[in-house]
């Protein structure tokens, strides 16, 4: 006997077999005593590229309707963040730097697999700044410097130093974030 499936059956089919296996990796993570994460072994196993259009519009829904729903998860990202302080030093530039969240902006589920975008303050901070040498015309660089000092030295050529804060910023929150499994992206920074 032949059966025939079309591709949105297919499609059903092997989606109901991937929401098995992960509710019960997810569980089993639970009985252990782990926190239940999108852990790489589930992207090597799946062969879905972690932050892949796959992982986005298959593996991510499966994710939030484990936990809730992405709302429930925005709501306790919100909860956590927003309008909170925080404090890191990288070994990048010996950045040491406070910032507080100030605004994140979800444009829903579907885009970008819930990709949430973040909006910072710098409130304080240091880096191993860059100014020119009016004598030699080179530039030097100046530990320590003030994180409001360094823009102001540059002036309007700011937008390298201030995607190099976003990619510092978006590094040390994407470890937070790790848990609620929710892409971001560090937008600006105000």
């Amino acid at each position: 006997m032949k059966v025939i499936l079309t591709e949105a059956q297919y499609r059903q089919l092997t989606e109901e077999n991937l929401r098995e296996f992960l509710y019960s990796f997810w569980d089993n993570q639970k009985r252990q005593g782990e926190v239940p994460s999108l852990d790489d072994i589930i992207f090597q196993v799946t062969d879905i590229r972690r932050d892949g259009r796959d992982d986005y519009n298959v593996i991510r829904p499966l994710w939030y309707e484990y936990n809730g729903g992405y709302d429930k998860l925005l709501d306790k990202i919100n909860r956590e963040f927003l309008d909170k302080e925080f404090y890191f030093e990288s070994i990048n530039e010996n950045l040491k730097m406070n910032f507080r969240v100030d605004d994140i902006e979800s444009y829903g589920v579907d885009i970008y697999g819930g990709m949430i975008d973040i909006t910072c303050q710098i409130l304080e901070g240091t880096v191993d700044g860059y100014v020119l040498n009016p004598e030699t015309e080179e530039t030097e660089m100046v530990p320590n410097m003030k994180i409001r000092d360094q823009f102001a030295e540059l002036e309007y050529d700011t937008g390298d130093f201030e995607d190099f804060l976003k990619k510092e910023i978006h590094n040390f929150l994407e470890t937070k974030f790790e848990k609620y499994g929710v892409p971001i992206h560090v937008v600006s920074l105000v």
